[in-house]
């Protein structure tokens, strides 16, 4: 009977329904990737209509109307996935919290808001979450009953925060977006770092000392919005700022500040 029941409402969902409900390991990192994208579009589109113009040059017509389409897009995936983003990620920070409880007392006290933040967010945290019920002795129940990883924590102290932030394998960043456990391996980590630094650097160098040559003196700022925006002449005299590398300077500050260690305030 509830056999029948559950496949009568499995079919009435229909095709997205199901395969939503199929996807139960994958919703955070859905939810995460719609999330960037909308913001992407949503940004870009701001950025290229309104900040370079790209709606009154000729020269840009036939990405006008993708444009609009992309920043639509972008807005509505943003006004409705965004909070379910900033949900999720309150779960995980939350379950990030328990598990790294050692007080046998508090991991009991917090065990069902743990178990469903883990239920939630996918197999991999119910396993984690698992592992610290078997760490601390707890009996688990049959909603957790998957394999147990027990969870990562770090007994060594890094001689200085310098090496703390190149040899760790659990940044910030691996932690708050699914799917990017590469970051995880020392060497993808270590890359991650050195192609931001350089970044920063040039976005800087450009902006304040400028990287173009004219009349044989390198002191000319390369005006990403112009150049972006098709014009004939983005040369600037140094210092000079324009809106596309505030922008990416910002944006990669955040990414190099997620590359720290998940768990330096921890230690």
């Amino acid at each position: 009977m509830f056999d029948i029941m559950a496949r009568r409402d499995e079919q009435q969902r229909g095709f997205l329904g199901r395969w939503w409900a199929n996807q139960s390991d994958r919703h955070y990192q859905i939810i995460t990737n719609t999330s960037i994208l909308s913001v992407a579009l949503l940004v870009w589109g701001f950025v290229f209509l309104f900040v370079l113009s790209g709606a009154s040059d000729p020269s840009k017509e036939n990405l006008v109307a993708l444009t609009w389409i992309g920043m639509v897009v972008g807005g509505i995936g943003t006004f409705y996935v965004a909070p379910e983003f900033f949900y999720y990620l309150g779960q995980k920070q939350l379950l990030d919290d328990i598990l790294l409880l050692d007080s046998r007392a508090e991991v009991l006290r917090r065990r069902k808001e743990g178990e469903d933040a883990a239920i939630m967010l996918g197999s991999k945290y119910m396993r984690l979450m698992r592992g610290l019920l078997e760490m601390h002795q707890i009996p688990v129940g049959k909603n957790l009953s998957l394999e147990s990883i027990t969870p990562n924590r770090k007994s060594e102290k890094q001689s200085s925060n310098t090496e703390l932030w190149l040899n760790n394998t659990d940044s910030l960043l691996s932690r708050r977006l699914p799917g990017l456990d590469i970051l995880r391996n020392i060497f993808y980590h270590r890359l991650l770092i050195l192609i931001l630094l350089g970044s920063l650097i040039t976005l800087f160098w450009n902006t304040l000392f400028g990287l173009a040559t004219q009349s044989g003196s390198r002191e000319y700022t390369i005006d990403l919005t112009e150049r972006i925006s098709g014009s004939s002449s983005y040369y600037h005299p140094a210092a000079h700022f324009d809106p596309v590398s505030i922008i990416l300077i910002v944006f990669i500050l955040i990414l190099l500040y997620s590359t720290r260690p998940f768990y330096d305030k921890e230690e």
